[in-house]
């Protein structure tokens, strides 16, 4: 497994595209992103991509601000990078105003379409 302080440029590009295909809140534009069995695991619990679009597409969910600061890159195999971050988000919940700080971890897979996430997990950033 290779370790790595500094992303290649195409990982890096990757999370700056998929940021702003969720903020764009165009559950179409967001999609190519995420491999169809996707799953996003937090706090309280897990959300399948199906569920998490369709919160997206009701309007339930937007996002307006993202950005990544990439802390580590680890490639276990030349096709799979597992990515952790620090996140930060603004949108909005129920139309109430939301503001987030985490720590992710993506798992990404190398397709013939280019890199997928098959995994996000959420941590609160408390420090």
């Amino acid at each position: 497994m290779t370790t790595t302080q500094h992303p290649t440029a195409a990982l890096d590009g990757y999370l700056d595209r998929w940021s702003a295909a969720i903020c764009s809140n165009d559950v179409a534009v967001m999609a190519p992103f995420t491999t169809e069995d996707w799953i996003l695991v937090g706090a309280r619990g897990s959300l399948t991509r199906q569920a998490f679009h369709d919160l997206v597409a009701a309007g339930t969910l937007q996002h307006h601000t993202m950005t990544h600061r990439i802390i580590e890159v680890r490639r276990p195999t030349p096709d799979t990078a597992v990515l952790f971050t620090r996140e930060q988000n603004t949108g909005s919940w129920q139309g109430e105003p939301i503001r987030a700080d985490e720590w992710t971890t993506d798992v990404l897979v190398r397709t013939a379409d280019g890199w997928r996430c098959t995994l996000t997990h959420l941590t609160a950033a408390t420090a």
